[in-house]
């Protein structure tokens, strides 16, 4: 009998672009005056909508290609409830049931591999 291995990942990646992936805030670490780069959008106040950064769009797209992603022809964004104290919205952006992506895959050798 032989058996292929598949393994599911779900990726997190820190992005070096410019702006956060939501608002038009400065992305950069700042530990000598931490919670300066904030905005309306950061801070999840009534009314304002996130609008996702081109940067942050490209660099998945040539992730998902990169992967041999299948390339979502309509994707959603969702708000996941946490209750932190680093968390002022309680909610985190996050993509759940219509990923931008999915269904990749990466070959990876092995040394004993037919």
């Amino acid at each position: 009998m032989q058996y292929t291995v598949v393994i599911g990942l779900e990726v997190h990646v820190q992005l070096l672009t410019k702006t956060k992936v939501f608002c038009g805030c400065v992305n950069r670490f700042n530990p000598e005056h931490p919670n300066v780069q904030t905005c309306p959008v950061c801070l999840g106040m009534p009314g304002v909508l996130p609008v996702m950064n081109r940067e942050a769009f490209r660099l998945a797209l040539k992730t998902a290609l990169a992967l041999n992603c299948q390339i979502a022809r309509f994707t959603k964004w969702d708000r996941k409830q946490y209750y932190y104290p680093d968390l002022p919205k309680n909610y985190q952006i996050s993509q759940y049931d219509l990923p931008f992506s999915h269904d990749g895959w990466l070959d990876v050798a092995s040394d004993d591999a037919p």
